[in-house]
């Protein structure tokens, strides 16, 4: 997806949910009103004008299921709180491990790049580990978090969309060490070897926005999935009303129970489909 822009737009809300609510009974009232004025014939009665909008009650059902929809989708539109972002870098800045003779797995170090902006090589450990490969798959999720939580910080609240260890390592990673300290199991078991890893993440303008490429497949495409989903049952819920009204009118209200029935299985297939998609 190449708008960032669009996708921070649509993830820009906390709760969609009264926004969607109350843009479907702006429809409800339109289209009601679209039918009373247009199947009037000359009877400008406000009782004859009711009775004939009551013809589309099916559009309430309809509404119904693209509410449905939407309430299902809001959840992935809304963004967490900013101290989320805080919270996590708490918890993935520990545990801190000293190697002898690598001052740089204690302390973070700030240099800058050929543009002056600051390049901040900060070291990330892990936990005790039986083997030294799951030590580093370890410290390479916790730097994934880190860089994650930067660009969360940077351009957007939300940290839950994926971010692979595999190009963390090869784009933002520049050092590494293992090694292995004694760590008690338990109080009744003594003390074993365990592996440690402890790699130093590099933190700038370059690693942010690989990350954000990242960001903007995952979760910008998936919510403007989302949206297009239900702008598009709007959309279609537009269509059958117009072509309802249209059937309607031409024969003169004889098949109006075939209609209604046809439009409703219409959009309530419509939602299926949609819903089919936002689960997939």
């Amino acid at each position: 997806m190449g708008s960032l822009f669009l996708a921070r737009s649509i993830a820009s809300g906390d709760d969609h949910n009264p926004i969607l609510v109350g843009g479907l009974i702006a429809l409800a009232i339109v289209i009601a009103i679209r039918v009373a004025w247009a199947g009037r014939r000359g009877n400008n009665d406000l009782k004859s004008i009711a009775r004939k909008a009551l013809s589309v009650a099916w559009v309430a059902p309809a509404l119904a299921i693209v509410a449905a929809v939407g309430i299902r989708v809001s959840p992935e539109l809304n963004t967490e709180e900013p101290v989320a972002a805080n919270t996590l870098r708490t918890q993935i800045d520990t545990p801190h491990w000293t190697v002898e003779g690598q001052p740089w797995t204690t302390t973070s170090v700030i240099k800058h790049d050929d543009a002056d902006l600051p390049v901040v090589l900060t070291p990330i450990a892990s936990g005790p580990w039986s083997s030294a490969g799951e030590a580093r798959q370890d410290a390479l999720e916790r730097a994934a978090k880190r860089l994650k939580v930067e660009v969360a910080r940077r351009y957007g609240k939300s940290l839950n969309w994926d971010l692979p260890t595999d190009v963390v390592e090869q784009s933002a990673i520049v050092g590494q060490i293992q090694t292995t300290q004694p760590h008690n199991l338990s109080t009744l078991a003594p003390s074993s070897n365990m592996h440690y890893c402890v790699v130093q993440l590099e933190i700038s303008e370059k690693t942010r926005g690989l990350a954000l490429d990242h960001w903007k497949r995952g979760i910008g495409v998936d919510r403007l999935i989302n949206v297009g989903t239900i702008a598009g049952l709007l959309c279609l819920l537009v269509i059958i009303t117009h072509l309802y009204l249209r059937l309607d009118f031409a024969s003169n209200g004889a098949h109006r129970g075939k209609l209604q029935l046809a439009a409703i299985s219409a959009i309530t297939a419509a939602g299926l489909a949609a819903s089919t998609v936002i689960s997939s």
